[in-house]
């Protein structure tokens, strides 16, 4: 979704603005990074994460139906990617959901975000026939080293933290699908905001849909939790608007790695706000999963 904006503005810099392009791109895309994860933050500190995350996707769906109307729909070419992405993506939050109900959060997000990126390099090979660089391969056994970490830290916590790391990795297996999903979509939507609000409307709708599923009532759960979800929607909204800004004014690679700084707020979220236990061992994971993404990136 956002290469594709990207790409259209590639080779327009450096110009006159140049200090302004620079500077205010590299701030938004660090406010981005903070603004993600601080609402998985939010979303795991509560009593109930996985109703509270339920509820935040929800909270964005609602949000999202004036911005509809605004910018109109995508082309019906997108859709089929588009309905394939929501029902990757809903398996995904329902996995999201059960990491952060067994395990800390300074564990699930690392893995979740850093596995996404490890993940979909493979399956561009695969179905895209793009084969990394040196640089990409680098990237790969950074991340699936910062992995290895994190799992081993899991197993020294107990039983529930590793439970909790299966499902983060296999919430980072469907994170790879739905983005893979979108870049296809949004390549034929047409229109940029119109396939991305309409992205969140239908992960609204697709979520209440499990819940009826699973015998419950959305209607009933999402009032108890409506003040922390739509604080949720407003940081996910936010952060996605500031990234796609940033996109549009400076490279893919660079913003896209830098992005990923949101590991590491996240472990810091996780032991100075939820007041986790934290150990050099996390951190050095997290850092290196940085490096790898960003060693993707720029591959």
């Amino acid at each position: 979704m956002v290469c594709r904006e990207a790409s259209a503005n590639e080779g327009r810099w450096p110009d006159s603005r140049a200090f302004v392009i620079e500077t205010l791109p590299f701030f938004a895309v660090l406010a981005s990074a903070l603004l993600h994860a601080t609402w998985n933050a939010i979303a795991r500190s509560g009593p109930e994460p996985g109703d509270v995350l339920a509820s935040g996707v929800m909270a964005s769906g609602l949000i999202s139906i004036p911005f509809l109307l605004w910018f109109g729909m995508p082309s019906a070419q997108s859709l089929p990617w588009l309905f394939a992405g929501v029902v990757i993506n809903t398996i995904g939050i329902r996995l999201a959901m059960a990491a952060y109900r067994s395990a800390s959060f300074g564990l699930a997000y690392p893995v979740m975000r850093a596995g996404i990126p490890l993940l979909t390099l493979p399956i561009g090979v695969v179905i895209l026939g793009e084969w990394p660089r040196p640089a990409g391969v680098v990237g790969v056994l950074l991340i699936a080293s910062a992995l290895i970490m994190l799992a081993l830290a899991a197993r020294r916590s107990g039983k529930s933290e590793m439970r909790g790391l299966g499902y983060a990795l296999l919430a980072a297996v469907a994170g790879a699908g739905y983005v893979t999903a979108d870049a296809g979509g949004v390549r034929l939507s047409g229109n940029i905001f119109g396939y991305a609000f309409l992205v969140a409307l239908g992960n609204a709708l697709a979520i209440g849909c499990m819940y009826v599923a699973e015998g419950r009532n959305p209607v009933a759960m999402f009032p108890r939790h409506a003040p922390r979800a739509f604080v949720i929607a407003a940081f996910s909204t936010s952060s996605f608007l500031l990234y796609v800004w940033a996109l549009s004014q400076t490279p893919v690679a660079l913003a896209a790695a830098l992005r990923e700084v949101s590991v590491l707020f996240a472990v810091g979220i996780a032991q100075y706000v939820l007041k986790e236990e934290v150990g050099r061992f996390q951190w050095l994971a997290a850092a290196l999963a940085v490096a790898g993404v960003v060693a993707i990136r720029i591959a």
